[in-house]
C-alpha cells in the first residue's frame, strides 16, 4: 500500500502558486494563481505571452527569486518535489538538489556562463561538484556531453571562452551542463530560442530520450508552439500570472477551451492555402494585464477577449474541469472555437520591386584568425583560419525583404555584420545604391550610417541599462536625423505609438520592460533615421507568438508606408516564409540556394534547404515527424572544401563527385533568379523530393 502511494506521488506538484514583488516603484503581482503537476516521464509545457509569469514560476520552484530581484518578494502557495516542501526546505538540502536532481536551462546562455572561464572547465566543475568524479573522468564525460548536443570538435570546444561561441553553441553548452547529472526534474526556460531548426530538433530528441532513459519529468517553458506540440504530453497556458487552461497537448491544440489559447494558435504564421492564397498575420489586440494592477474581481483577459460579456468584467472565473483532465478558466468555455477571432484576411501581395537595388554585395569574404604554426613562431602550418564567409553575393531590392536562413555557424550573422560595417570584410564589394561602402562603419559617412541600421537578436544588450528607454530613440534622432532636443523628444513619442507603445513606457529603464517591449523600443530607434535598409538579426527569436506577430506586422506596415528594405535573419522558417520576398540559404559560409521565396521554399530545392524545411516543428501534436536527420554538425570551416560544401552531411549524396568537384549552379523552374548549387540535376531533385 505504501509502495503504491509512493508511485502515485507526483514528481512535482505546484498548487496555487503566487509571487509578489514589493519594490520602490510599487507592488507587482507577477504570478497570481498557478497550479500544475508533473509526473515522472512526463513533459509539461508552460506557454503564454511575454510577462505572463512563466519564467518566474520556474524560478520559484528552485527558490531563485531573491537573488534576481533587489526588492522583497513573497511566495504563496505550495511546491512539492517528491512530496517534500521546497519552500520550507533548508538551503543546505536544496543546494544538494540544484544542478543534480533538479537542473535548469536558462533562456539567455550569455549571462549564465562565466565569461572568465573556459566552457570545458565550467562543465567539469559541475561534474566534480555533484558526481564527485576525478579530473580525467570529468574531462572525458565533458567531451561526451558536448558531442551529445551536436557541438563540432567536442574535444576542442571546451578550450574556448563563452564569447568565442555563437549564441546557439552557448545554448548547447548550457543544455549539456543541465544533462550532466541525469536529473530527475529538468526545467527548461526557452531552451531552443537561439537554436536553428536542425539543432532544435536534436535537442528535442534529447529531451524525449532523457525522460524515457531516466524517467525524468520536464517543465518546458516556451513560446514556440511547434516545439511544444513536438515534445509536450500536457500543456498549461498562462495569462497575467494565472493558468487559464491546462490539459493534454492534443486537446489544447485541437479543442482549446479558452479564447486566449485559441488566439495564440491563430498568431502562428500560416503557410499558403491550396489556392496559393497568403493570409495576413494575426495578433491578439491590446496588451497583457499589467502585474502592478490589482487582481480585481473580473476575468483578467476580458479587455482583450472577443467573447467577453458583462459578467466577465464583474466576476472572476475559477478554473473549471471541462472533461478528461482538461481545465479552463472561462465562463463560456463551451462556446470557444477558432472562429471567435474572425476570418483570416488575405495578405496584400502588391508588387514591391524597383529597378535599382538598395544593396548589392559581391564576393564577400571573411576569415577569422590566422594560420597557426607547429611551434608558434616557426615550423609547418598546421591549423588554418576559420572561413566564416566565402564568396557570398546577393541583392536587396527596393521595398523588398531578403531572408537569410541556415544553421548556427553557417555565416548569417557574419554577413549581417559585414554589411553593417561592424567587422571588416577581407574581400568583396558592398554598394548602397550606387555608393561603395567602406569596410568599417567608422569610415562611412553620416548619410550612409543613417541609411543602414541594424536590429540585434538580444534587445537587452542594445539598451543602456542605466538610462530610460527614451534615450535610445532620442539619441538616434539627434545623431542621424539631426533633430533638436525638443523635436527629437516629440518624434520619439510618435515612434513609440507607431510601434504600439504608450509614450509613458519611454520613461522606464530596460529592466522594467518585457522582452517584447524592449524589442519594440529598438525597432523604434531603427525607424528613427528613416533608413533605406534595416538588418534584423533574429529580431523576433525571443518573442512569444503574439508579440512576434505584432512586431512582424510593424515591420510589414513600416515597409509598406516608407519603402524600407530589410535583411531578415531568422531560424524560424515559418516567419521567413511569411515576411521574405527573396531568400538566401547559407551553409558553412557558402550559398546553397537563393531566389524568390516561393521558389526556394517549394520543390525543387537544395538538399540542405529540404532538410531545413523538414525539421520545422509543426504546431500539431498528432503530426508525424518527417524530419530528414543530418548527421554530425556544421563543419568547423577551417579546411577548404575540395568538392561540395554540404557533401559531408548530405542525405542525397550521389558519389565521389560530391567530395571532389565543386557543385555547378542550376537554375530552378519558375524564376531565372532561382539558383541551386548542387550536382543533382533539377529534374532529378523534383523527382526525389516529390516521392
Amino acid at each position: 500500500m505504501n509502495e503504491k502511494r509512493k508511485n502515485e506521488t507526483p514528481l512535482l506538484e505546484v498548487d496555487h502558486l503566487a509571487v509578489t514583488f514589493y519594490t520602490p516603484h510599487g507592488t507587482f503581482n507577477v504570478v497570481r494563481d498557478v497550479s500544475f503537476t508533473i509526473q515522472r516521464g512526463e513533459v509539461l509545457a508552460l506557454v503564454g505571452e511575454t510577462g505572463c509569469g512563466k519564467s518566474i514560476s520556474a524560478f520559484a520552484i528552485v527558490r531563485y527569486l531573491l537573488p534576481f530581484h533587489p526588492g522583497e518578494s513573497r511566495v504563496d502557495g505550495t511546491i512539492f518535489f517528491e512530496g517534500k516542501d521546497l519552500i520550507a526546505m533548508p538551503d543546505s538540502e536544496l543546494q544538494k538538489l540544484r544542478g543534480n536532481r533538479i537542473a535548469m536551462v536558462y533562456q539567455n546562455p550569455g549571462t549564465s556562463l562565466n565569461p572568465t572561464m573556459r566552457v570545458g572547465l565550467q562543465m567539469e566543475e559541475v561534474l566534480k561538484q555533484h558526481l564527485r568524479v576525478e579530473s580525467k573522468q570529468a574531462h572525458q564525460r565533458t567531451v561526451e556531453l558536448f558531442d551529445s548536443v551536436g557541438l563540432a570538435e567536442p574535444d576542442r570546444i571546451g578550450q574556448r571562452y563563452p564569447h568565442q561561441l555563437s549564441g546557439g553553441m552557448q545554448q548547447r553548452v548550457m543544455i549539456a551542463m543541465a544533462l550532466a547529472c541525469d536529473p530527475d526534474l529538468l526545467i527548461m526556460d526557452e531552451p531552443t530560442t537561439g537554436l536553428d531548426v536542425t539543432t532544435e530538433a536534436t535537442i528535442l530528441d534529447l529531451m524525449v530520450d532523457l525522460k524515457q532513459r531516466v524517467n525524468a519529468g520536464i517543465l518546458f517553458v516556451s513560446h514556440n508552439l511547434g516545439t511544444v506540440a513536438r515534445v509536450a504530453d500536457r500543456v498549461a497556458v498562462m495569462y497575467a500570472g494565472q493558468t487559464v487552461e491546462q490539459g493534454p497537448a492534443s486537446a489544447i491544440f485541437k479543442r482549446s477551451k479558452h479564447p486566449y489559447t485559441t488566439g495564440l494558435l491563430q498568431c502562428v504564421p500560416q503557410p499558403p492555402s491550396e489556392d496559393e492564397t497568403n493570409t495576413r498575420l494575426r495578433s491578439i489586440p491590446g496588451d497583457t494585464y499589467a502585474p502592478e494592477e490589482v487582481n480585481l474581481q473580473a476575468c483578467l483577459f476580458a479587455p482583450r477577449c472577443p467573447m467577453a460579456q458583462e459578467m466577465c468584467h464583474t466576476e472572476a472565473p475559477e478554473i473549471l474541469s471541462v472533461g478528461d483532465s482538461h481545465q479552463s478558466r472561462c465562463f463560456f468555455w463551451n462556446n470557444v472555437h477558432k472562429g471567435i477571432w474572425g476570418e483570416l484576411e488575405p495578405r496584400d501581395e502588391g508588387i514591391r520591386e524597383t529597378a535599382e537595388p538598395v544593396l548589392n554585395a559581391n564576393k564577400l569574404q571573411r576569415f577569422f584568425g590566422q594560420w597557426q604554426r607547429k611551434y608558434i613562431l616557426f615550423g609547418p602550418r598546421v591549423r588554418p583560419p576559420v572561413r566564416a564567409v566565402t564568396d557570398i553575393g546577393f541583392e536587396v531590392g527596393g521595398g523588398r525583404t531578403l531572408g537569410i536562413v541556415g544553421e548556427s555557424g553557417c555565416g548569417k550573422t557574419t554577413v549581417a555584420r559585414l554589411v553593417a560595417g561592424l567587422i571588416p570584410r577581407q574581400r568583396g564589394d558592398i554598394l548602397l545604391r550606387t555608393e561603395e561602402l567602406a569596410p568599417m562603419i567608422e569610415e562611412r559617412t553620416d548619410q550612409q550610417r543613417a541609411a543602414l541600421r541594424m536590429v540585434f537578436q538580444n534587445p537587452t544588450t542594445s539598451l543602456n541599462p542605466k538610462l530610460p528607454a527614451r534615450h535610445t530613440i532620442v539619441r538616434s534622432l539627434q545623431k542621424l536625423a539631426r533633430l533638436s532636443r525638443k523635436d527629437s523628444h516629440e518624434r520619439a513619442e510618435e515612434l513609440a505609438r507607431a510601434v504600439r507603445l504608450e509614450p509613458a513606457y519611454l520613461d522606464r529603464r530596460p529592466e522594467a520592460l518585457s522582452g517584447g517591449e524592449q524589442q519594440r523600443i529598438v525597432l523604434a530607434a531603427a525607424f528613427a533615421g528613416e533608413s533605406d535598409l534595416i538588418i534584423a538579426d533574429e529580431a523576433v527569436a525571443s518573442l512569444d507568438v503574439s508579440v512576434q506577430a505584432q512586431v512582424i506586422k510593424l515591420l510589414e506596415d513600416h515597409q509598406r508606408e516608407s519603402g524600407t528594405s530589410y535583411i531578415f535573419i531568422s531560424h524560424d522558417l515559418g516567419v521567413v516564409r511569411y515576411i521574405s520576398d527573396d531568400i538566401l540559404v547559407l551553409y558553412a559560409g557558402h550559398i546553397a540556394e537563393s531566389g524568390p521565396a516561393e521558389c526556394v521554399l517549394n520543390i525543387p530545392s537544395h538538399p540542405y534547404t529540404e532538410a531545413l524545411l523538414s525539421a520545422v516543428p509543426i504546431p500539431d501534436p498528432d503530426a508525424t515527424p518527417t524530419r530528414i536527420r543530418l548527421g554530425g554538425a556544421v563543419p568547423t570551416l577551417r579546411e577548404r572544401f575540395q568538392g561540395c560544401f554540404f557533401a559531408g552531411r548530405c542525405p542525397r549524396k550521389i558519389g565521389p563527385i560530391c567530395d571532389n568537384t565543386p557543385p555547378p549552379v542550376h537554375i530552378g523552374p519558375g524564376s531565372p533568379d532561382h539558383a541551386i548549387h548542387c550536382h543533382i540535376p533539377v529534374e532529378e531533385l523534383i523527382k526525389l523530393q516529390s516521392d
